[in-house]
């Protein structure tokens, strides 16, 4: 059996396995790891009933085991290559016109005020930009500005009731007094600490959860600050990037998306001789199983992209002994890989007269599967499989693929969402 680096933790509950999607071959930036891991402790832990939401969370990571092009990505290249009738094409100077008027539109941007012109549109939109560009030096500083995020969307939410009566300027009066990047910072800290003073005088329930008090005040933390330079600084070759990446051809990180659905699917094994990937992921899915019946803690997973396709089949064929009180699937393709029937456990002979769906998983309490809604990799699983709530979640991110998990907004509605219960 592969042994799991991240596993040897004896004596603590690990309530929470997260598996990650296609396209990280090499080792997790640590940094933005131990980030979405505390917006799971923030969050989702507390909402599912985890009373030690400091402990470790498990992060397998499987990219690493699958196979390397032979040849290097030589498949990708074009340049060289006799063009089919004529003349090499030329890229459109039309894309490089778009670009520049994009910039050119937006001097504001272009001078330390990214987050006042997405505020003055949304402020949620410009809270959600600052949450994805954070880099924190320590955990401290990493959990100062997970809660000043979190606290911001609380704001956001309970001022707006989450966006119905309006937001931007026309909401927020105040937006229209400041004029930089780093004004705006310091006067929403200013409005949590009002609106921290308001909830406290009037008794009224508050919109933060107790357990997030533990992070401290309110005040604006220094990866928050540092987070508005790299925004404005690299606003412009982002946006032409972004672009321009319409007009090229796959990079090696985007032919990641084919190499590793195939990798996983030719290498998974058998029951009696699993693959790698099965062996490493259902022995994160042991380690803390174990120690959270220990603790009485549930077993949370939460699966991303790719994930989620492997946590179903080891969930579902080579593991149905593990039980799991929570499994939610983010961006996956789950749905999809069920109706062409890729998965070991799948059976041809559903649907029919008989059977309308899949069964249930019956080592899965609850079930919960989020599809953005511009998400083009992002399926939903609610009419292929019985028992899963399918929930369908806005980012309006540029790439919401991956924006999921970056978002406090999504945090904060999944934990609502939990702390619910199941819904009939």
């Amino acid at each position: 059996m592969l042994q799991n680096e991240q596993s040897g933790l004896e004596g603590e509950t690990m309530p929470l396995v997260h598996v990650h999607g296609i396209a990280n071959r090499g080792a997790e930036d640590e940094r933005r790891t131990a980030l979405r891991d505390s917006w799971f402790r923030l969050a989702l832990m507390p909402a599912a009933g985890c009373r030690s939401p400091e402990t470790p969370i498990l992060n397998p990571h499987w990219g690493a085991l699958l196979p390397p092009p032979a040849w290097n990505w030589a498949s990708l290249h074009v340049a060289g290559v006799e063009s089919l009738g004529g003349d090499e094409a030329e890229i459109d100077d039309s894309v490089a016109e778009m670009v520049d008027g994009v910039v050119a539109a937006a001097p504001d941007v272009a001078e330390g005020r990214v987050l006042v012109t997405a505020a003055r549109a949304s402020l949620l939109w410009a809270v959600e930009l600052l949450a994805a560009s954070v880099e924190a030096r320590s955990a401290e500083e990493r959990d100062a500005t997970v809660a000043f995020c979190a606290r911001a969307v609380a704001y956001w939410a309970r001022k707006t009731g989450d966006g119905r009566r309006g937001d931007g300027v026309e909401f927020f009066a105040w937006l229209g007094e400041v004029e930089a990047d780093v004004d705006f910072l310091d006067r929403l800290g200013e409005e949590l600490d009002a609106w921290q003073h308001e909830l406290d005088e009037s008794g009224g329930q508050k919109e933060v959860p107790d357990e997030w008090e533990r992070f401290g005040g309110v005040s604006v933390p220094r990866p928050a600050r540092a987070a508005v330079r790299r925004i404005n600084a690299v606003f412009a070759k982002t946006v032409a990037s972004g672009v321009m990446a319409v007009s090229r051809r796959f990079t090696p990180k985007g032919a990641l998306l084919f190499a590793d659905v195939a990798g996983y699917l030719a290498g998974r094994g058998s029951v009696e001789r699993p693959g790698p990937v099965v062996q490493l992921v259902g022995k994160a899915l042991d380690d803390t199983a174990r120690a959270v019946r220990a603790y009485g803690d549930p077993l949370i997973v939460v699966a991303h992209s790719m994930g989620g396709n492997i946590v179903h089949d080891v969930l579902s064929f080579y593991r149905p002994d593990v039980r799991v009180d929570l499994l939610v699937t983010v961006g996956t393709q789950v749905g999809l890989f069920e109706e062409l029937k890729l998965f070991a456990a799948s059976d041809p002979a559903v649907p029919s007269p008989q059977v309308a769906k899949v069964s249930r998983l019956p080592n899965v309490t609850r079930w919960i599967n989020v599809v953005d809604v511009r998400d083009p990799l992002a399926f939903v699983v609610g009419p292929v499989f019985a028992g899963a709530e399918d929930l369908v979640f806005d980012s309006g991110a540029l790439l919401p693929h991956g924006a999921y998990l970056t978002s406090p907004d999504f945090h904060r509605r999944l934990a609502r969402r939990v702390a619910e219960g199941v819904r009939s």
